[in-house]
């Protein structure tokens, strides 16, 4: 990267990278403390606040909210890992958390599965500690080494990079974008976790910024410092329903339509970091957080229906039947194993059996094909799931 590849307002910020002279790097600028000027970019912050608020009133009102948020937790898993180029699909990942077996699955759903495990992580901490000082450095280590923990031995799983990187192919001199040299690292991201991952407003501020605003300059700021060798992509995704949990909301996952629009989404980013210009990227989010917000009150209700529909179709059992246990299950776990479901539910692996086959027979759960490990879908929520 050259100096000329950067707004001029960006060149205070420029370092020359030791083992490439005609080289620089960009050390990210202090994190934005308010939102531009812009009267489109405050009306498509307030739009995507309502739909936020939309969104946790409909969860609230929810019989399963936890089961459908976990549903939710692991297709955004999914689709964060596709940007980076992952093939494995949701059914699939649902399959190897069911059977914890890889047999017949493709060789990346250990890396989904990593994702689902640092999400987990986070949130966990978020609920533990209970306001925004669990979004810290630490957290952001800790995640990153749970996410990263099959990666090669140079990817430092939990560790900041020592070595320059940049992104791009080819020559560093040709780089789209080349972020800070590693020992500006830490405290850039010190910066971060004080100005917006533990965001509260100051004395000398009379504004706030909005949440949904938050989200946006945090992960911006976190690829603009890109701190690690490799996962900085799917870790600064992470913090993004991370702030919203830590402010009360339901954990937004947009991870589906920044791979819809990965190349608004890549450009965006790009306009920031080389540019200076936060507006594209503001707005992009903001959209991407109504139609996510819509699209997961839409999702919540129609799972709902099925659930209702489901039991339906069991009214004829007793009251006390193990089968009826299930359908609540099944939308957190919409695919399940006979040992899967035997632990989770606390009953024997016969009872577990007979109430799977039950389902089966009522046509809730298919049993897609015979395989060493055997699965059961429930396709109407897969079905839902997959449709945009």
């Amino acid at each position: 990267m050259r100096r000329a590849d950067v707004s001029s307002a960006l060149h205070r910020y420029l370092v020359k990278c030791s083992a490439h002279p005609n080289c620089h790097a960009l050390v990210a600028p202090p994190t934005p403390r308010r939102l531009p000027s812009d009267p489109a970019v405050a009306h498509d912050v307030m739009r995507a606040m309502q739909a936020l608020e939309r969104l946790r009133v409909a969860i609230d009102l929810l019989p399963n909210s936890d089961m459908v948020t976990r549903t939710l937790a692991r297709r955004e898993a999914v689709q964060s890992s596709q940007i980076e180029g992952t093939r494995t699909q949701l059914h699939e990942l649902l399959e190897y958390e069911a059977t914890q077996s890889r047999d017949g699955l493709p060789p990346d759903a250990t890396v989904t599965e990593r994702y689902v495990q640092a999400l987990d992580l986070g949130l966990g901490r978020v609920c533990e500690i209970g306001s925004r000082s669990a979004l810290d450095e630490r957290l952001v280590r800790d995640m990153h080494a749970v996410l990263m923990q099959d990666a090669p031995t140079h990817v430092r799983a939990g560790e900041y990079r020592d070595i320059q990187v940049w992104i791009g192919s080819g020559r560093i001199e040709d780089a789209v974008f080349v972020p800070a040299p590693p020992d500006r690292i830490s405290g850039c991201v010190d910066e971060l976790q004080r100005s917006m991952l533990q965001y509260a407003p100051r004395e000398d501020e009379p504004w706030q910024i909005p949440v949904v605003a938050q989200i946006a300059i945090a992960h911006a700021q976190f690829e603009t410092i890109h701190p690690f060798v490799d996962g900085n992509g799917r870790t600064g995704r992470l913090l993004m329903p991370l702030i919203l949990a830590s402010e009360g909301y339901p954990p937004l996952y947009l991870s589906g339509r920044l791979l819809r629009h990965r190349r608004a989404y890549y450009d965006a980013l790009a306009n920031v970091q080389l540019r200076a210009n936060w507006t594209p990227w503001l707005r992009l989010l903001c959209q991407s957080v109504v139609e996510a917000s819509d699209g997961a009150i839409a999702i919540a209700r129609d799972l709902d229906t099925i659930r209702k529909d489901w039991i339906t179709r069991l009214d004829d059992l007793r009251s006390d039947a193990t089968a009826r246990r299930l359908p609540s299950f099944l939308l957190g776990h919409p695919v399940v194993s006979v040992k899967q479901v035997s632990e989770a539910l606390g009953m024997s692996f016969v009872a577990a059996n007979r109430a799977i086959e039950l389902l089966v027979a009522r046509g809730i759960l298919k049993e897609p094909r015979q395989r060493r490990n055997r699965t059961f879908h429930a396709v109407e929520v897969l079905s839902r799931l997959e449709h945009e």
